[in-house]
């Protein structure tokens, strides 16, 4: 019974973040969820609640049901870690609940960054997120810490590129750590990223 409620959830989970998947489509596929929760308490399912707590969050039309409902994600995401603490995607998702419910302050913000950088130092799906959070908490990092980041910047560069200048171009203090980072790379790679980051949108 778990397992088909599972499957059922998945097949809706596909249209979660597409803008005509109606509210009420995203109330069954919590539903459906949580009642497979209720017979197997799996990470996956966990997770997947938190996503909805996500979208839920978006399309929240006041900030503090926003809020409301991306304290719910923190939740989702914090009692899938506890079943699989290793689970590199479910730390950088709960940095990022936490950075918009004052973890940047709090410091549970940069605990769980740190977290997602042990277990998955080197995802490339999740590497430009990583060095976004990294950005917003800087200057709680260590220098050791800013020191990976930086590298993380550099190999990132040769993958994503196009993501890296978008993400450079945000503010003067990204483009300042993006900078410092590549400036140690090879001539080429550092004047393509240069050229990059001052071209007009």
């Amino acid at each position: 019974m778990a397992a088909m409620l599972l499957a059922l959830a998945t097949q809706q989970y596909t249209y979660l973040a597409n803008p005509n998947t109606t509210d009420a489509t995203i109330d069954d596929l919590y539903e459906t969820t949580m009642d497979a929760i209720d017979w197997v308490p799996t990470s996956t399912a966990w997770t997947r609640i938190g996503y909805i707590e996500m979208e839920r969050a978006k399309r929240a039309t006041t900030p503090e049901r926003a809020t409301q409902h991306y304290l719910l994600a923190d939740n989702a995401f914090t009692t899938a870690l506890t079943i699989s603490p290793m689970d590199t995607y479910t730390w950088v998702r709960l940095t990022f609940t936490r950075l918009r419910t004052g973890g940047a302050a709090d410091g549970s913000a940069v605990a769980s960054l740190r977290m997602s950088l042990l277990t998955g130092p080197y995802e490339r799906n999740i590497a430009v997120n990583q060095i976004s959070y990294a950005m917003t908490l800087w200057s709680q990092l260590t220098p050791a810490e800013q020191e990976d980041i930086r590298g993380k910047i550099r190999w990132i560069d040769t993958l994503e590129h196009r993501d890296l200048v978008n993400l450079a171009k945000r503010n003067l203090e990204t483009i300042r750590i993006t900078v410092e980072a590549m400036s140690t790379t090879q001539e080429k790679q550092f004047s393509r990223f240069i050229l990059d980051i001052n071209k007009p949108d």
